[in-house]
């Protein structure tokens, strides 16, 4: 059995005194003759001993001291010398009667010398250092036999008080010998000594365990397990196979100077005692818990699952990085060495994790155990992801680690020879990342490094994990293997087609590429215009077969496009793409619908059941839903809510596939619900939604649509008129709406509105001071009232919103839901089937004004009763003239009081009418649609001071 290895500090003269010493000593040993004896003449004066220590002294220097030995033929005998400390270092040899040689002194040392020739047996005694004088000792057992006189070595648990044998050296005692008898032993158990750690100059510390059976086959094997980063090893752990049915005799030859040596063993098979036992668990439970106990401790979980080829991964963590394990399986082999990293374990049904934290480590309180089950015969765990392909690599993956999810993984169909790149941050400002691996079919983990980027080699079919690293319980992160090489993985890069052969100028085409191993880097480019036209990547299929990308043709001429795919550096010629001619007018006519929910994320309607991330988007499909054609659509009109925010932020709604600008439609606080009306060109069908922070609901009415058919309505213009006002009494009672009740207002026949063709108007609707929360809805009268709704407040709030709503017998309705509130209402124009009304044209979202900046207005705010005017016509693509109206999100910010805003035909006379009404400091929009005069359009603020910032969706024009 190998010596356990001890070290502490001494002078480097000393410690160079002592390797030179023992190098003589081994060379010594090396020079003799195998399995003999050196030569020495039989002395004539023997002395007859007993089994046991003798103690001697020589009187001069180069005596030989012969020792009769009691041993019979046939006996095995082990001879234990002092390895330092008082008295004099000797080397023993065993010869027969006849002086033929027996035993050499490190078979004598290791208990299997075979006294094989004529008794009686003689030990030969000789000092190390032949000039040396004085008292020595030599410690004689028999190994072949159980009743040798020594003591049990008695078997213990993982128990805190397991049994243990405290042995001591010292005053002439430098050994000891212990029995394990024949049926108190497992096939394989792990044995621990421990002696106190020596002060100062004390003797350089040296002992040798040694074990053999009484059988004489030889000792059992052993292996010494090392313990990290420890130059004086004082608490050591060896395990050892044991055969059943036989009786071992331990060995401990160690040094004739004050110390104490603790020695017990443990079960460490199936039949270990003292374990806690649990079943492996899905990659990702949560982990088991143990306490550390104190330095050295040893700690058992008995980890069990249904078959033998399962494959487990054994992560012990805790806050320091400090617990080690050592893992068995069932029959006691060793699974994994003592480490504090992952194990990969197979081929038992069971298994004994041994944790403990090695003497001057710094010890945690406690620590988690990860047993996942990450494979079985039949593959790796359901609960892994299985990406269809890593031609570029796999991820991003985002998340979050804790004790309750303690980890994920992915299969991923990779080949021999891909290699990745693992990047891993922390999302949440912290300083612990997950910890990745990545296994291939025997277990081993091929990523090697120690922080981002890991360097990952993969082999076929390779298992991807994220662990909760040591040091924290909760970990937020982003993690993705980028491919080294690209295509990783068993396809090669390929492109087929590309469609649609054609596309409108003057739009956002999507183009869709076939093909194998596509990723987001591949790009499609359009040439032959005046201009080369580069595509912009949207999406690529889980498999890397389907392409989507979109090209902004809105400046594009028509013609013939040649279109070129770019993938993994190579460029794949595929064919033209004819771009047709746009629409004559390009101008929309509105078609007003029944108000209709599209979407609720609180629902899983239109959208993913989950709020928005910030810094995310959400695609919402308008186009052949709840009436709306599924082409020839310009522009859709929608009620957007946001609600349940979990902090302040803004929302855009925006153009599908078009880059998003700096334009936003919501602003809202933590908690908040607000509503706002929005009109958003539509491409490719739909129409997006971004949040830019926290998390939030959204909601979306469609109130109607714009298209190039001519079928619809154009839009007639007037004076902000005020038409409803339950306070007053105007156009309807004077009274608070009533929960639960509808009030009605006549709008034909009104402030200029013609008493037949309208087919829709257009109304700022303002409720104030309301008795309780609840919402308004505006629906055209006589018709069934659906779950749409235009505002939400709360009580004593005063809240606007602009509302699209059809005319029916010439009235809309109003429904107030809960509580009771004062309503107002404003027409801005009204659409008309009579033909004299304008068409619309969407635009990309753009900001016109923001006073913070002095774009569009001087850079101050708008004074209470003062006005700013912005100029509108011939900005942002819209015409210098025949513009009858525009569409702006108006937003008011960080107000000094309470007051409200009105927008108005520029060099008009202002009317009582109201866009926007706030609160000190709130942040809060509204959409309006004004008449357009000399180009522009005035913006008055009736109180304090406040900010004011203009978006404009679109414009109307005859």
């Amino acid at each position: 059995m190998p010596t356990f290895p001890a070290s502490p500090r001494r002078p480097l003269s000393a410690v160079l005194t002592g390797l030179l010493t023992v190098l003589a000593t081994v060379l010594a040993t090396l020079l003799l003759p195998a399995g003999t004896a050196a030569a020495a003449p039989v002395a004539e004066d023997c002395v007859a001993v007993t089994e046991g220590r003798h103690a001697g002294t020589f009187a001069t220097a180069g005596q030989t001291h012969c020792l009769e030995l009691p041993s019979p033929q046939g006996a095995r005998i082990a001879a234990l010398t002092s390895r330092g400390g008082a008295g004099v270092t000797v080397r023993a040899e065993v010869v027969d009667r006849n002086g033929t040689a027996q035993c050499t002194a490190q078979e004598l040392s290791r208990g299997g010398c075979a006294l094989t020739g004529t008794a009686p047996f003689r030990a030969l005694v000789r000092a190390g250092d032949e000039s040396a004088t004085g008292p020595y000792g030599v410690h004689f057992v028999r190994t072949d036999m159980a009743g040798n006189g020594c003591q049990v070595l008695p078997a213990g648990s993982f128990a805190d008080d397991a049994a243990a044998v405290r042995l001591e050296t010292g005053n002439g005692v430098f050994s000891h010998c212990l029995t394990i008898p024949a049926d108190a032993h497992s096939g394989s158990e792990l044995l621990r000594i421990r002696y106190a750690r020596p002060d100062g100059d004390e003797l350089w510390p040296d002992y040798e365990i040694s074990l053999v059976d009484t059988d004489g086959n030889g000792p059992p094997s052993c292996y010494n397990h090392p313990a990290p980063g420890q130059s004086l090893r004082t608490d050591g752990l060896t395990s050892c196979s044991f055969t059943e049915g036989k009786a071992y005799t331990v060995l401990l030859e160690g040094q004739d100077a004050p110390r104490v040596h603790t020695l017990d063993r443990r079960d460490v098979t199936a039949t270990a005692k003292g374990c806690a036992a649990s079943a492996a668990t899905a990659v990702g439970a949560p982990a088991v818990s143990g306490t550390s106990g104190g330095n050295g401790s040893l700690r058992c979980h008995r980890i069990t699952t249904a078959a033998a080829t399962d494959r487990l991964i054994l992560n012990p963590r805790d806050a320091l990085d400090a617990t080690h394990q050592l893992v068995m399986s069932d029959n006691g082999g060793i699974v994994c060495h003592q480490k504090t990293r992952a194990c990969s374990a197979t081929g038992s049904t069971g298994y004994q994790v041994v944790t403990q934290v090695p003497e001057n480590w710094t010890l945690p309180a406690s620590y988690k155990l990860d047993a996942w089950r990450i494979s079985t015969a039949s593959g790796p765990g359901p609960e892994c992801a299985r990406p269809a392909s890593v031609a570029y690599g796999y991820g991003p993956l985002t998340g979050t680690l804790s004790e309750e999810r303690t980890g994920v993984c992915a299969v991923l169909p990779s080949v021999q020879g891909d290699s990745f790149k693992a990047e891993i941050t922390a999302t949440d400002g912290g300083t612990h990342t997950p910890e990745p691996a990545l296994y291939n079919d025997t277990g081993r983990n091929l990523c090697t490094g120690h922080a981002s980027p890991y360097s990952c080699q993969a082999g076929d079919r390779s298992v991807f994990a994220l662990a909760l690293p040591d040091g924290t319980d909760r970990t937020a992160y982003r993690a993705a293997l980028v491919c080294d090489y690209a295509p990783c993985g068993p396809e090669e890069v390929s492109v087929g087609t590309v469609t649609p052969a054609t596309a409108q100028s003057g739009s956002v085409a999507t183009l869709t590429v076939q093909g194998t191993a596509l990723g987001m880097s591949t790009t499609v480019q359009l040439t032959g215009g005046p201009a080369p036209l580069t595509a912009t990547t949207t999406s690529v299929s889980d498999d890397g077969r389907t392409l989507k990308a979109t090209v902004d043709l809105r400046t594009a001429p028509a013609g013939h496009w040649s279109v070129t795919v770019t993938a993994a550096g190579f460029s794949y010629p595929r064919g033209t793409l004819t771009v047709t001619p746009a629409p004559a007018s390009g101008l929309g006519t509105y078609k007003p619908i029944t108000p209709t929910r599209l979407m609720d994320t609180r629902e899983g309607l239109g959208a993913p059941k989950a709020k928005v991330a910030g810094g995310t988007s959400v695609a919402l499909q308008v186009t052949g839903t709840a009436g709306i054609p599924a082409s020839g659509v310009t522009a859709v009109v929608l009620n957007v809510t946001a609600t349940d925010p979990t902090t302040a932020s803004h929302v855009s709604v925006y153009p599908n596939g078009t880059p998003r600008s700096t334009a936003s439609n919501l602003n809202f606080t933590a908690g908040q619900t607000i509503p706002n009306l929005v009109v958003v060109p539509v491409v490719n069908g739909k129409v997006s939604f971004y949040n830019n922070a926290g998390a939030v609901d959204l909601i979306a009415d469609v109130a109607g649509y714009y298209t190039t058919d001519g079928t619809g309505s154009t839009y007639k213009p007037i004076t902000p008129t005020r038409l409803m006002d339950t306070r007053e009494g105007l156009g309807a009672s004077k009274a608070k709406v009533a929960g639960g009740t509808n009030v009605t207002l006549q709008v034909t026949g009104k402030a200029g509105i013609p008493a037949t063709g309208v087919t829709a108007v257009v109304l700022n609707v303002t409720a104030t001071e309301p008795t309780t929360a609840s919402h308004v809805s505006v629906y055209p009268d006589g018709t069934a009232r659906t779950t749409a709704s235009n505002l939400n407040f709360t009580a004593g709030q005063t809240i606007p919103n602009l509302v699209i709503v059809p005319v029916v017998n010439g009235k809309v309705s109003f429904y107030n839901n809960a509580g009771a509130v004062d309503l107002i209402a404003d027409v801005a124009g009204y659409y008309t089937t009579d033909g004299t009304g304008s068409g619309y044209k969407p635009v990309a979202p753009t900001r016109l004004m923001d006073t913070r900046e002095g774009l569009g207005a001087p850079k101050a705010k708008v004074a209470g009763g003062t006005s700013v005017a912005l100029q509108v016509t011939g900005t942002a693509g819209i015409p210098a003239s025949g513009v009858t109206a525009v569409v702006l999100n108006v937003t008011a910010t960080d107000p000094t009081t309470a007051s409200h805003v009105s927008v108005y035909p520029n060099g008009t006379p202002r009317t009582t009418a109201s866009n926007l009404n706030f609160t000190a400091g709130q942040t809060i929009p509204n959409l309006v649609i004004v008449p357009v005069v000399n180009g522009k359009v005035s913006f008055y603020n009736n109180a304090g001071a406040v900010d004011l910032i203009a978006d404009i969706a679109g414009y109307y024009t005859s």
